[in-house]
């Protein structure tokens, strides 16, 4: 069954377990077997000094809760906050897809028509317009960790966001491939 409905190319024919698997998955798995040299895609996940932080959290957790508990009880809470924070990586992630002139940006996505001009901001002006020169009604897919990325202006009339803030590691790249 072809994505989208429409009959597409061979070399982009989509499996029959395909349907199983989310939006941007299959469009990364997609992306693998184009050629088309108009597509991006981008996943930021949590980087290695955070994770490092939170399991000497967790150690710092489960040493408070052993003292006065004993072991069984300060492992059951070390692991129970540790699944915690599996869960909440990978909900956290976030996954920027170009492709077939469409904008993937975690659950949201617009069509490049929509899209009037594309910016990649240097850590400076991205910082700013992500803190005191924030714009209420943007959308923002920004994640702490990451200090550029891309503003992306919107011409569609019925839209009240003004504009897409996108945290991403390769602004330039991006904003290469949306302009």
């Amino acid at each position: 069954m072809p994505l989208g409905g429409e009959e597409a190319s061979p070399h982009l024919q989509v499996e029959w377990w395909m349907q199983y698997v989310p939006l941007v998955k299959r469009i990364l798995y997609l992306m693998a077997r184009s050629n088309s040299n108009s597509e991006f895609a981008e996943r930021i996940n949590w980087p290695v000094w955070l994770w490092l932080f939170l399991a000497m959290i967790v150690a710092s957790i489960y040493l408070t809760f052993w003292a006065p508990f004993g072991n069984l009880f300060a492992a059951v809470v070390s692991i129970l906050i540790s699944i915690t924070l599996i869960y909440s990586a990978k909900k956290s992630v976030l996954e920027i897809v170009v492709i077939n002139n469409w904008l993937y940006v975690g659950n949201a996505k617009i069509e490049c028509k929509h899209i009037k001009n594309v910016s990649a901001l240097k850590r400076e002006e991205f910082l700013k317009l992500r803190g005191q020169n924030a714009d209420p009604a943007a959308f923002n897919a920004t994640r702490f960790w990451i200090s550029t990325g891309v503003k992306v202006e919107l011409k569609d009339k019925n839209d009240p966001t003004p504009y897409w803030l996108i945290a991403t590691r390769k602004p330039k790249k991006l904003a290469a491939v949306l302009n």
